[in-house]
């Protein structure tokens, strides 16, 4: 069974992560699509159950997909669950270089083979930083994010909010 590992922090889970788990549900066997705790980061916007449950409501109709969270190197984590191939989705040249580098680097530790997925026509523009943009200025996320997380991430921003207040 061709098993393959899309790592992210998905912080929150945005429209073109999900063009990206579609995609790559369909090119192989079992798509586990790892949340991992990104230790950089300090501030996160949703919590990792957050994510998890965000992740699973929106790709439940797809049977061979699972959403787990790991810590650690990605991998040892693909290693342990025996994965592949990591996908990596790229949506600017800035991208390219840097997750070539990772790429060359997974390779070299540990043997995995990096696939890497263009972004869709319309995604390649989202990230995170500017979803937390727009939701301090209390922009509409709709065309950036799925509804459910669009509301999770309103409702803890508005508590936030209040808390400053």
């Amino acid at each position: 069974m061709f098993k393959s590992l899309y790592p992210g922090t998905f912080d929150p889970p945005t429209l073109g992560h999900l063009m990206l788990i579609r995609r790559a549900a369909a090119l192989c066997d079992h798509l586990v699509v790892g949340i991992g705790k990104n230790l950089s980061k300090t501030k996160s916007l949703l919590t990792e159950e957050e994510r998890i449950l965000a992740l699973k409501e929106e790709t439940k109709s797809l049977k061979n997909v699972e959403i787990v969270s790991f810590s650690g190197l990605v991998t040892n984590f693909a290693k342990e669950i025996g994965a592949k191939v990591l996908i990596k989705g790229l949506r600017s040249a800035a991208d390219v270089e840097y997750e070539l580098q990772m790429a060359q680097a997974n390779r070299k530790l540990s043997g995995i083979e990096t696939l890497f997925l263009m972004a869709e026509d319309g995604a390649s523009h989202i990230s995170s930083t500017l979803i937390r943009e727009l939701l301090s200025l209390g922009a509409p996320l709709k065309d950036f994010v799925p509804k459910s997380v669009e509301n999770t991430l309103q409702h803890n921003n508005s508590k936030e909010k209040k808390f400053y207040e």
